[in-house]
């Protein structure tokens, strides 16, 4: 099969690899139909490398079942899914609490055991999740993100009528205003440095977008909230700018939070923690997704949601690229030499 294999940061390229086999029973093998490039993709190929090296890179995607191991019973050849990334250890303290984004000893495809940027992947049946009839593959691909900003979200306790700002417009900042609208939020402000993506924000349901690039951020906030600033902050960009921004743009008892990966030390002025101390701020942080049943599973949600057409990933689509082409593709994002959203490798190409 063809499967993009990263040997080294910077080293990426297509190559030709055996078809895995299921080695254990509760194992399936799918022909990948879609894989989008996370953003976390983007350094781990160019600059920091991957847990082991080489690997087949590639996280979020969706395929069908071509073979089942003999002790998997809920899927069956022919079945379209997706799949939750991680792989809990399932003894931590924390998998035992249901908090498998948060396992102590993980396993995780496409950065430390072969991941789905190719023809071919071998999953764990426990992490499989079938699409419903109206999730093709490119959207299913995207379950993933969409998983991620719900979670995110979750941690803002959203009351009816509240306001909300969302730093970094990538797939999950387009996702995630999505989500706030859904869940009762009155007003949401989109703040990126690219027209394109605002203007796409606007089409989306946001009340407000500020282009950073010309426009005093915060002043615009104030303005627009008449100096209360937001109630909850969705800091997404991973900047030490937008970090900052956030809280300083949140309302007294506001909540910020962050989910954004940071690659850059952050220095918190006194102006900004004193915000935090007089304000009583809520500062938070998110990472990943959650499966588990409570309070919901949050890839089912996710699923469901777009399934019914209130979660829409399409218009985020912005290249769709062949396996092959990856060494090009993965340059112009790094370099930013085109205006990029959800990049998708289509196998199939």
């Amino acid at each position: 099969m063809r499967a993009v294999t990263l040997f080294a940061p910077a080293n990426l390229s297509c190559v030709e690899a055996e078809v895995p086999k299921i080695k254990d029973s509760n194992e399936v093998l799918i022909k990948v139909k879609a894989c989008g490039v996370c953003g976390s993709d983007i350094p781990r190929v160019m600059i920091k490398g991957a847990h082991k090296m080489p690997i087949i890179i590639g996280h979020e995607f969706s395929g069908e079942i071509v073979e089942t191991g003999e002790s998997v019973s809920s899927f069956k050849v022919l079945d379209q899914v997706t799949a939750m990334p991680l792989i809990p250890c399932g003894k931590c303290e924390f998998c035992q609490i249901g908090k498998y984004n948060l396992c102590d000893d993980y396993l995780y495809y496409g950065s430390r055991i072969p991941g789905a940027m190719a023809q071919y992947i071998v999953v764990k049946e426990s992490n499989l999740l079938k699409l419903p009839k109206n999730v093709d593959y490119e959207s299913a691909a995207m379950t993933d993100p969409v998983s991620v900003a719900l979670h995110a979200i979750g941690k803002a306790n959203i009351n009816a009528g509240q306001s909300a700002i969302v730093f970094g417009l990538g797939a999950i900042g387009l996702i995630a205003i999505q989500w706030l609208k859904i869940l009762g939020c009155s007003e949401v402000i989109a703040i990126d440095i690219f027209q394109e993506k605002l203007d796409l924000a606007e089409k989306l349901g946001v009340d407000l977008t500020i282009n950073a690039k010309n426009n005093n951020v915060i002043e615009a906030i104030m303005d627009y909230t008449h100096n209360k600033g937001a109630d909850i902050v969705i800091e997404l960009a991973g900047n030490k700018i937008t970090q900052l921004q956030a809280i300083q743009s949140a309302s007294k008892m506001g909540r910020v939070i962050y989910c954004g990966i940071s690659y850059d030390d952050l220095l918190l002025p006194s102006k900004e923690v004193n915000k935090i101390l007089r304000g009583e701020l809520f500062v938070i942080g998110s990472w990943n997704s959650s499966i588990a049943p409570l309070p919901v599973n949050e890839w089912k949600t996710s699923l469901d949601f777009m399934d019914k057409g209130k979660i829409k990933v399409k218009p985020l689509i912005s290249h769709r690229v062949k396996l092959e082409d990856c060494k090009e593709v993965f340059e112009m994002m790094y370099y930013k030499k085109e205006i990029f959203n959800k990049v998708l490798f289509i196998p199939d190409l």
